[in-house]
């Protein structure tokens, strides 16, 4: 059995719908697999289950279960619900404790956000090999990156030995190497004594604690297609772009494996996101409507599909230069 986690309340749980159908209908493997979806707190409508539970009988070998995620969260109550100025939901918290809360997954287990889109077949990322590493994550800004360098490194996030910082919305588990080592006492505990600094709250403890264990993933696998502007026009002979070598960027504009649609322009709502359509045809695939679009979109989506040929020749001429190789 290969486990797949979510964290949402009932509030998200539509959007829950769309990354799950994406992610099995992408799904080739025969082994079957298991989606989690972890509540608590009000947790989920029997309508929302009733939707979710529907997509997924469309998928002979995959199933779905709900998890309370309460009981492990109780112990800090006090450090991670209703902290003054936090904009922070629980459930952005609990990603934390799936090593906990599934103590009968074996093997690799995956958690995604829930603003995701899954474009590829998963199942590479349930055959890592992690030797004594305990994640795999996408990287997300490099040491020597600009302005953010200084809210990582400078604030004493990372070490000034740590070369990049890795983003959390694609997270591969060791989960039985993490379960081990109880890898969530010592995220928690971190970010207790580092509330002050610690404004990516798990994340940065991740990266503080762990990224000496950490599997590097290709961008691909946890992409968000506002980059696509910024790819056309970046110097590939640089050594990193956000903590990852230009031929990755460049490959996962054309071809992301999972879409994530962070920031407040939702693919759900009215956006000029290059790759939204995508996303609505799934939308239209779970019986949801998608947003009208807004009528300046085709001018924006002349801007990106130039944009898109601009990075379909810059990675041929890199790959001609024989740099892909060096």
């Amino acid at each position: 059995m290969r486990d797949v986690v979510f964290s949402c309340d009932d509030r998200g749980a539509k959007f829950l719908c769309v990354t799950v159908w994406s992610l099995l209908s992408n799904y080739r493997s025969a082994e079957p697999i298991r989606v989690n979806v972890f509540e608590g707190f009000g947790g989920h409508s029997p309508e929302s289950k009733r939707k979710l539970a529907e997509v997924v009988a469309r998928f002979p070998n995959a199933s779905v279960r709900y998890v309370d995620v309460e009981p492990a969260v109780a112990p800090y109550a006090d450090l991670i619900m209703n902290r003054a100025g936090s904009r922070w939901n629980v459930f952005t918290w609990t990603p934390v404790f799936v090593p906990a809360l599934l103590p009968d997954a074996t093997g690799n287990v995956i958690h995604l956000d829930i603003d995701m889109l899954v474009a590829a077949d998963v199942s590479p990322l349930f055959e890592i090999d992690f030797g004594d590493d305990l994640i795999a994550a996408v990287a997300e800004y490099h040491r020597g990156g600009g302005a953010v360098e200084s809210c990582i490194w400078g604030d004493g996030i990372l070490p000034p030995d740590a070369e990049r910082y890795f983003n959390t919305g694609t997270l591969v588990f060791n989960v039985a190497k993490c379960r081990e080592e109880r890898t969530w006492e010592r995220i928690l505990e971190w970010y207790r004594e580092h509330y002050g600094i610690a404004n990516r709250i798990e994340q940065d403890a991740w990266n503080a604690l762990y990224w000496r264990r950490t599997r590097l993933l290709p961008l691909r696998w946890n992409f968000h297609d506002r980059l696509i502007k910024s790819f056309a026009k970046w110097d590939v002979r640089d050594k990193y772009w956000l903590g990852n070598p230009p031929q990755e960027c460049l490959e996962a504009a054309l071809e992301p494996a999972i879409l994530h649609f962070w920031g407040p322009k939702k693919p759900w709502l009215k956006s000029h996101r290059p790759y939204r359509r995508l996303y609505h045809e799934a939308m239209r695939a779970v019986g949801q409507t998608p947003p009208r679009e807004p009528l300046t979109a085709p001018f924006h989506d002349f801007a990106a599909s130039r944009n898109l040929r601009r990075i379909r020749q810059l990675l041929e001429e890199f790959r001609r230069s024989g740099r892909a190789e060096a």
